[in-house]
């Protein structure tokens, strides 16, 4: 399975993990586990004390929903999230540390040579 490509709510399964990246990521989660579990999206904001406009702008993928919010649903929906730091690859570009960049030799690139100066 690519990670890039958006799943639909039907790629979602139980035990099988998703890369989550996006909000639309989450959302989708969301969205597949409340539609397996039955629940309308009212039902669903009813559990959670929400309005059910809020459960539909969540499962749009809205990034401005509060994170104890999202947190709650997920709880309420039964699916784990964890965290994993991702090994560096070599698409990446590796981190530059301050003791790796030369502030003399930039600088020096903007000055004007001694052969130009008066």
């Amino acid at each position: 399975m690519s990670y890039n490509v958006r799943m639909t709510p039907t790629g979602y399964t139980a035990g099988h993990p998703v890369h989550m990246r996006r909000a639309d990521d989450i959302a989708g989660l969301i969205k597949a586990r409340r539609e397996a579990m039955g629940l309308s999206q009212q039902a669903l904001a009813d559990r959670l004390t929400v309005s059910r406009k809020w459960v539909n702008e969540i499962e749009q993928g809205n990034s401005n929903a509060k994170l104890g919010l999202v947190l709650r649903a997920l709880n309420e929906l039964g699916i784990d999230l964890y965290g994993q730091i991702a090994a560096p690859t070599q698409t990446r570009a590796s981190p530059t540390s301050a003791d790796d960049i030369d502030i003399d030799s930039i600088a020096d690139m903007s000055l004007p040579s001694k052969r130009g100066r008066r």
